[in-house]
């Protein structure tokens, strides 16, 4: 989630545009790909969603690498991060079967020894390999492009129309002692305003071909042979 996040200074009415992009590449045997969703995350939609819905979600593969992170923390610590994703089952590499995990309790040895396995996975290739074996790349990746722009904010009217409400406090909020003096100051280092809007009602999507057919691949070896 950090690296996707995005920063936004006060004193400014921001506007962030988005549009929808969709690449969908092709199952076995052309890529290694994977539409299969696993009893483990299938489990996590469950318990967040109404389970009904559960059976409709898509592969993830970065929730795969989450959870597989999430089994590899419970074999070492025998019990698991309660974040980024409420969790009761993680699986094991020695069958097939769900194991009741609890989650480790903060500020205690049992949070040290996750964020130490969690930290000891994420930098071993040999560690990620074994216990992320199944999490295959997904074959639909779902984008959305953003643009960012800003304007000075609020605008002169604005405060002015605001102060006298702000002033005399109508909304019972809690205000410096000094707020009347510095009206101004506190709106232009305060205030904040996000519109997000789509850019395009249409969706853009790439979709990988395959070039041969099962039946051009047969009919191209037996014109080669002779058949």
């Amino acid at each position: 989630m950090v690296k996707n996040s995005i920063r936004l200074r006060p004193g400014l009415a921001h506007t962030i545009t988005y549009r929808k992009s969709q690449t969908v590449f092709l199952p076995k045997p052309y890529t290694n790909c994977t539409t299969e969703v696993g009893r483990n995350l299938r489990h996590i939609y469950e318990v967040i969603f109404d389970p009904h819905l559960a059976r409709q979600v898509a592969y993830s593969e970065a929730l795969c690498y989450e959870l597989c992170e999430q089994a590899y923390i419970f074999s070492q610590c025998s019990c698991i991060l309660p974040i980024p994703f409420l969790m009761r089952y993680v699986f094991s590499l020695d069958h097939d079967q769900l194991l009741i995990a609890n989650s480790c309790i903060p500020t205690t040895l049992e949070e040290n020894c996750a964020l130490t396995a969690r930290q000891k996975i994420a930098l071993n290739a040999s560690l990620m390999a074994t216990w992320c074996s199944r999490c295959a790349p997904q074959c639909k990746h779902t984008q959305f492009p953003i643009d960012f722009s800003a304007l000075p904010a609020p605008t002169a009217q604005q405060k002015a129309s605001w102060k006298n409400d702000l002033l005399k406090n109508h909304f019972n909020m809690s205000l410096p002692h000094d707020f009347a003096e510095n009206y101004d100051a506190y709106m232009d280092a305060s205030y904040l305003r996000v519109t997000v809007t789509c850019a395009s009602p249409y969706v853009t999507t790439h979709k990988q071909q395959a070039k041969l057919t099962l039946i051009d691949t047969f009919s191209a070896i037996g014109g080669q042979t002779g058949l």
